[in-house]
C-alpha cells in the first residue's frame, strides 16, 4: 500500500463550483417553495382555522429552516474545497519553483 497522495487541484475546483452550484440551485428552490406555501395558502389548505393551520406551519417553518441551514453549508463547503484547491495549487508551484532553483 502507497503512502503517496495524489491531489488534483482542477478537480477539487469542479467539486466546490458544483457544491457552489447546488446551493444557488437550492436557493431557487426555496424561493419557489416560499412563494406557493405562504402561511395564508397552509392556513386555506389545512383549515380556516390558525389553530387547525398551527401544526402545519409549525412544520413548514422547520422545514424552510432546515433547508436554508442546507443552502449555507453547501455553499461554505464548496468554497472551502475551491480554498483547498488554490492552496494545493500554490503549494505546488511553489515546490516546483523550489526544485527548480535546486538544479
Amino acid at each position: 500500500m502507497s503512502d503517496e497522495v495524489r491531489l488534483s487541484s482542477e478537480e477539487l475546483h469542479k467539486l466546490g463550483a458544483t457544491f457552489e452550484i447546488r446551493a444557488e440551485e437550492l436557493g431557487r428552490q426555496l424561493a419557489a417553495f416560499r412563494r406557493r406555501a405562504d402561511a395564508e395558502a397552509l392556513r386555506d389548505g389545512f383549515g380556516h382555522s390558525s389553530e387547525e393551520a398551527r401544526p402545519h406551519l409549525e412544520r413548514y417553518e422547520q422545514a424552510e429552516h432546515a433547508l436554508v441551514l442546507l443552502q449555507e453549508r453547501l455553499a461554505q463547503v464548496g468554497g472551502g474545497i475551491k480554498e483547498t484547491a488554490a492552496n494545493a495549487q500554490a503549494a505546488e508551484e511553489e515546490l516546483v519553483e523550489m526544485m527548480r532553483s535546486v538544479k
